[in-house]
């Protein structure tokens, strides 16, 4: 085979699997971008929810909730990431201002600053998800008015 032709079947084929990479990683992309809207074909799954928390949540909060995830860091002042587990702590929140926080971040319910918005994340629907699998699965409690 001579030089020539090999060179045109080498670029050939660095370009045509450019094209295959790229395209698969536009097409990941796109997907990534959509988020799932609840509605009339949507089926929502408690491993689902779970797994929204494991991934997102969990990485500060830890699995049970603690605030002992790989990255609770206390560097800052020594503030800990809050402790979902804490029944007493989670009763006297609402499930608004736990909705709120989750959305919107920590400041706007005058929670540590630390812990982030996931608006750009969670569909509200999602996040009262996320909300009842705590209530459930985490702290094991509802929210009790009497102080």
């Amino acid at each position: 085979m001579s030089m020539k032709r090999y060179r045109s079947r080498t670029v050939s084929m660095v370009l045509c699997l450019s094209v295959m990479v790229f395209s698969g990683a536009v097409f990941s992309g796109e997907l990534s971008k959509e988020k799932a809207a609840p509605g009339k074909n949507a089926t929502w799954t408690e491993e689902a929810v779970k797994e929204n928390y494991v991934m997102n949540c969990a990485p500060c909060h830890g699995e049970t909730g603690k605030g002992n995830g790989p990255l609770a860091v206390e560097s800052i002042g020594g503030v800990k990431p809050r402790n979902l587990n804490n029944a007493k702590l989670m009763s006297a929140r609402t499930d608004e201002e736990l909705f709120k926080a989750t959305k919107l971040g920590g400041e706007s319910v005058k929670f540590f600053g630390r812990m982030p918005s996931w608006r750009d994340t969670f569909t509200d629907a999602e996040i009262k998800q996320l909300v009842q699998y705590i209530r459930k699965n985490i702290c094991k409690c509802e929210y009790n008015d009497k102080k």
